[in-house]
């Protein structure tokens, strides 16, 4: 979320916005799909997490919406990669083949997680929520999947967000 945003404003604008918004934040969770019960159930009235998450909670009949900023939003691509050197390289082609194939890209949908796949072959379950009318921006997997970029943005969060009071 810092780097979308960061992206978005420029870094001193976002960590602005970060530092207002955080009179109104009341946890700060470890987990990126804590969110979607806390405002399913009622605990708190916004949840900032990725859209899927809210889904399941949809469909169980819970009162939920999502939206998605109107000025674009960042987005993460989960990753799968074949290791160089591998002890059992035959059994993890296997794997990987099968997790991109119809019976790998379709199990997400069938435990109540509703991803867009990465296979666009693939016919997504309905219950996927569509994502054509959620404007992404040009995100910089370069700069910002950087563990040296992540590490310094979330300490200048640290100490200039997460410390401040409420």
């Amino acid at each position: 979320m810092i780097a979308g945003l960061v992206q978005q404003m420029g870094e001193d604008a976002a960590f602005d916005y970060l530092k207002k918004l955080h009179r109104n934040v009341t946890q700060y969770t470890r987990s990126g799909q804590a969110q979607a019960p806390n405002v399913a159930k009622g605990e708190v009235a916004i949840g900032v997490t990725f859209a899927f998450n809210f889904e399941k909670w949809k469909l169980d009949k819970y009162p939920v919406k999502t939206a998605a900023p109107c000025e674009g939003t960042s987005y993460e691509i989960g990753g799968i990669a074949l290791v160089k050197g591998a002890r059992n390289k035959a059994n993890a082609q296997k794997y990987y083949d099968w997790l991109m194939g119809p019976a790998g890209q379709a199990i997400g949908a069938t435990v109540g997680s509703y991803q867009t796949p990465a296979n666009r072959t693939f016919k997504p379950d309905p219950r996927i929520p569509a994502v054509d009318s959620v404007k992404l921006i040009k995100y910089d997997f370069e700069k910002y999947g950087k563990s040296a970029e992540r590490k310094r943005l979330i300490d200048r969060w640290t100490k200039e967000v997460e410390a401040l009071p409420k």
